[in-house]
């Protein structure tokens, strides 16, 4: 079958197109996660131009480096910032390498101020006071992040990684690969965590390493990624093999498979992913803030036992050189 009649092909319906709500959603889906603060007599005016889901989102990474450091402790400033930078901006760049396009956060004024800002509030801020505040309304703080990171997670690999190559780089071979639009899906969800397993960022000395993938598997994060992206794929109806590859004999029966999966618009699609990839976060972030703070528990209660050890050494060694002018004393009057 040509393209040209591929084309001519009347377009499935979406099975929620009988849902006047959730296309209101999905079509406001965008314009949310780009809402910025406003203020101003009205409520109207921008307050700062900075989006609300981007704060969110850098206030998520930066709480999450921040209590890496009960496992690794703390290290120089400018370490931890590039820490906060690689999670923030990783995928984005591993991607931009691959496609040979400009690295988005050099295309952006704000991007490397605000994450860095943020994570400068969170780590050292006087008394520690936003931290502090984070982990005592821990785990819905935990929770609420977690579920903007998933939000803005769903539509990134949709939007900005499918999308990115199937049509802005249209005309271009990489955009008939099928390979490349799972890949690039993948790698902008996780690409932060990929680059600090293997280059070790997070830790005190920085080494070239195997990744924990080829050994021991892939994190939760690559893999919620890798199904976003091919469920968005398969939702969409945005591949087909009838069409890049017509002479292959079975293009026709792996079509009629692919047809078996619930048709959804691109916007459908992506509201969906955003509200898969929230759900998993949000209840891995709930499960593992449980965790964290038996072991933050752990830890402080090790912490003052150290130091209750160091202050019942301090005292014994000064009972000790007690003893020793004691002796000497004694000893000189006897001399005398």
């Amino acid at each position: 079958m040509s393209n040209a009649a591929l084309k001519e092909l009347p377009q499935r319906a979406s099975v929620l197109g009988g849902f006047p709500q959730v296309q209101q959603v999905a079509s406001s889906y965008l314009a949310l996660l780009q809402k910025s603060w406003v203020g101003g007599v009205g409520g109207s005016e921008p307050l700062l131009p900075v989006g609300i889901f981007m704060t969110l989102h850098a206030l998520r990474i930066a709480y999450e480096v921040r209590k890496a450091t009960l496992y690794n402790g703390r290290r120089p400033l400018v370490q931890e910032v590039l820490t906060m930078l690689t999670f923030s901006f990783g995928g984005a760049i591993l991607t931009a390498l691959a496609l040979g396009r400009t690295q988005p956060w050099l295309e952006n004024s704000l991007s490397v101020p605000v994450y860095a800002g943020m994570y400068l509030l969170v780590g050292y801020m006087p008394g520690d006071l936003l931290y502090k505040f984070l982990r005592r309304t821990s785990p819905v703080s935990d929770v609420f992040l977690a579920s903007v990171d998933g939000l803005l997670r769903g539509y990134g690999v949709t939007a900005a990684g499918v999308d990115l190559v199937r049509k802005t780089m249209h005309g271009q071979p990489v955009a008939e690969s099928l390979v490349a639009w799972v890949f690039v899906g993948t790698v902008l969800g996780s690409g932060g965590g990929i680059i600090d397993d293997l280059l070790q960022i997070s830790q005190h000395s920085w080494t070239f390493r195997t990744p924990a993938l080829a050994t021991k598997g892939f994190s939760l994060d690559t893999k919620l990624s890798f199904f976003a992206t091919v469920g968005y794929i398969l939702t969409t109806h945005a591949w087909s093999f009838v069409e890049h590859a017509p002479g292959f004999p079975l293009s026709p029966l792996l079509d009629a498979v692919l047809n078996l999966v619930p048709h959804l618009s691109e916007e459908e699609a992506r509201l969906v992913s955003g509200l898969l990839c929230s759900s998993v976060l949000g209840t891995a972030a709930h499960f593992s803030a449980g965790k964290y703070g038996v072991q933050e528990k752990e830890a402080l209660r090790y912490s003052h036992a150290k130091k209750n050890d160091d202050a019942d050494v301090e005292s014994e060694e000064d009972d000790e050189d007690d003893e020793d002018y004691d002796e000497k004393d004694e000893k000189d009057e006897k001399d005398e």
